[in-house]
C-alpha cells in the first residue's frame, strides 16, 4: 500500500514539473512565437486585401522622401510595392504604392490598424510579464529608487562594526573602488610607455 502510494506520488510530482516546465517555456518563448505568427498570419491577409485594391484613396497618407540620385528620370504612374514603417508613437503603415519625381520618392501609406494593436498588445505583455516600468508597478520601482538612492547619500561615510568583539573600520568612498591607473575624464592623457 504504501509502495503504491510513492510510485502515485513520484508520477505526479514528475508531470507537475513537466506542466511547470512547459509553463516556463511557453513564457519565456511561446508567446513571443504566438505573437509572431499572429502577426504575420494578419500581415499577409492586409496584403492580400492591398493587392486587390481594397482600399480608397481617402485612407492613404503621402510620404514625400528627398533622394539624390543621378540620372533619375520621373515615373508617369504609381506602382505598388510592398513594405512598412512603425512611426514613433507606435502605429504602423503598409507601404502600397510609390512614385520618383523629380528629386522626391513619393509613397502613399495606408495605416494597418490591427498590426498596430498586436504590437501594442505584446508590448504591454511583455512589459507586465517582465515588470517592466511603464505598467502598474511604475511606483515599485520608482519607490525602490528613492531608497536606493538615499542609501548612496548616507554610504559615503565611514561606517564602524564590532564583530565577534573586533573593532573595524571600513571605508565607504565610491573612490577606493576605483583602479589605481584610473583617469578622471578631464585629466591628462596617460604617458608613453616604450
Amino acid at each position: 500500500m504504501i509502495f503504491k502510494k510513492n510510485q502515485y506520488f513520484a508520477a505526479l510530482k514528475k508531470i507537475a514539473a513537466i506542466l511547470l516546465l512547459i509553463l516556463f517555456v511557453f513564457n519565456s518563448v511561446g508567446y513571443r512565437l504566438y505573437i509572431s505568427y499572429v502577426k504575420d498570419k494578419e500581415d499577409m491577409a492586409f496584403t492580400a486585401t492591398l493587392d486587390r485594391g481594397n482600399y480608397t484613396d481617402d485612407e492613404l497618407i503621402t510620404v514625400k522622401v528627398p533622394i539624390n540620385l543621378p540620372y533619375q528620370t520621373n515615373w508617369k504612374n504609381f506602382e505598388r510595392i510592398d513594405g512598412e514603417i512603425t512611426m514613433p508613437n507606435g502605429e504602423v503603415y503598409k507601404y502600397v504604392k510609390r512614385k520618383i519625381y523629380n528629386d522626391t520618392m513619393i509613397l502613399l501609406c495606408i495605416q494597418h490598424d490591427v498590426k498596430t494593436r498586436l504590437e501594442q498588445k505584446a508590448n504591454d505583455f511583455f512589459g507586465k510579464t517582465n515588470d517592466l516600468p511603464g505598467n502598474e508597478t511604475n511606483k515599485k520601482a520608482d519607490a525602490l529608487k528613492q531608497i536606493i538612492s538615499d542609501y548612496e547619500a548616507v554610504a559615503n561615510t565611514h561606517a564602524s562594526f564590532v564583530n565577534s568583539l573586533q573593532l573595524t573600520e571600513f571605508n565607504l568612498d565610491k573612490e577606493d573602488f576605483l583602479p589605481a591607473h584610473f583617469i578622471p575624464l578631464h585629466g591628462q592623457p596617460p604617458d608613453m610607455v616604450a
